[in-house]
């Protein structure tokens, strides 16, 4: 792990330990910016380089790209926080049963709530009351932004909010983790119509969450600190969470992520010695696999991982013109879902999207798949994958 790394951690449990920390002058301010803006954690690593009683050693640019990012991170959480308050009052008032999860629900459990910075707000609603909730939002100002699949997008004052039916859909990995959390709804406890999910209920899936994105693109450092926070906060039972897992195929993942956990933050339990490649992963993509990763080889590692041959044109066929299944979730294509007669037409119309918003984006995707390289590193995933328990 390079230095700016390691002391990208050890910043991080300054803060999760609330500590003053003696800034290093011999490391590069600059490159640690970078390193933590790509796991949006900026915020959370100014809020230990402002309380440091030798802070000046940070070159003043690179203090100020600190601060600027912490000051948005504010502007954000009060933006949302005004936004999920009036998402839980419309409901409350309607008798519609909620739960906010995944960070709309832990931000409240770090030291710093402003610092911890959020994409959207992740709410759970009962299927049957999605079209009652839909009413309910667009009559209060709510903009329905997609409508397909078992996530609805809303906005409201520049604000997007993901309304789940499920917490996960989906295989993840060779996992069956949607038929694991189907019933999430009925493992919270209600006060009012808001429900908070059991906690332990809750950690497991939060592990699976970033099960979900190893599969795809990677999973940065930001959900593994979501992870210490909550097992610094509350009495975690890691018996109860692996049995969770142990259901969905995901437990000795867990004992992995688990053990990172520990080895960087200093709590829960270390199941396993040796877990340099999951850091190495979890460091190296971002906070979501935007930052130097191959999306080619990701590709090719899925084909690989349903049985596929390794073959630039067939790769490319079958990106060209996916299943129906694979179809009827994209937020874009709502005229699909239920309709499965209609796939050529959400092909032509899928292609149309991605020539006007993302043409430069699948050109430089398409171009390296069936590379040698690219071949290389997506039979390395596969087997590091396996190795984990993942697949």
């Amino acid at each position: 792990m390079d230095k700016e790394f390691t002391y990208f951690i050890s910043l991080l449990n300054a803060f999760l330990n609330q500590e003053k920390a003696e800034l290093d002058s011999d490391i590069n301010y600059h490159q640690l910016y970078k390193i933590s803006n790509s796991h949006n954690l900026s915020a959370i690593v100014f809020c230990v380089l402002n309380t440091s009683c030798n802070k000046e050693v940070v070159p003043s640019d690179a203090f100020k790209r600190f601060e600027d990012d912490f000051f948005e991170a504010v502007i954000r959480y009060d933006m949302q926080e005004n936004v999920l308050q009036e998402i839980d009052s419309v409901l409350r008032d309607s008798h519609l049963r909620h739960v906010f999860f995944k960070g709309a629900e832990i931000k409240e459990d770090y030291p710093v709530p402003q610092a911890r910075v959020m994409g959207d707000i992740d709410v759970l609603i009962d299927e049957s009351n999605r079209g009652t909730v839909k009413k309910v939002l667009t009559e209060n100002g709510f903009s329905l932004i997609h409508s397909n699949g078992p996530v609805y997008d809303y906005k409201k004052d520049g604000v997007k909010i993901e309304v789940h039916t499920k917490i996960i859909s989906g295989k993840v990995g060779n996992a069956n983790a949607e038929k694991c959390f189907i019933d999430a709804a009925e493992h919270a406890d209600y006060q009012d119509f808001r429900g908070s999910l059991d906690i332990n209920y809750h950690f497991a899936y939060l592990i699976t969450h970033i099960a979900h994105h190893f599969w795809f693109y990677g999973a940065g450092v930001k959900l593994i600190l979501d992870l210490a926070v909550l097992l610094k906060q509350y009495d975690i039972r890691l018996d109860a969470v692996l049995d969770k897992l142990r259901e969905a195929g995901l437990d000795e993942f867990g004992k992995v992520i688990l053990s990172v956990t520990n080895q960087w933050f200093g709590v829960g339990k270390s199941y396993f010695d040796n877990t340099d490649k999951t850091q190495e992963f979890l460091l190296s993509y971002g906070a979501f696999g935007n930052v130097n990763r191959s999306k080619a080889a990701v590709i090719e590692r899925k084909e690989l991982e349903e049985g596929k041959k390794s073959s630039a044109v067939m790769t490319r066929l079958r990106l060209l013109f996916p299943s129906y299944e694979n179809v009827k979730n994209i937020p874009y294509i709502k005229f699909i879902e239920g309709k499965p007669y209609l796939l050529p037409y959400a092909w032509v119309y899928r292609i149309a999207y991605n020539l006007k918003n993302r043409k430069a984006y699948v050109k430089h995707t398409t171009k390296k798949i069936g590379s040698d390289e690219t071949n290389s590193y997506a039979q390395k995933e596969l087997a590091y994958f396996k190795e984990i328990g993942l697949l």
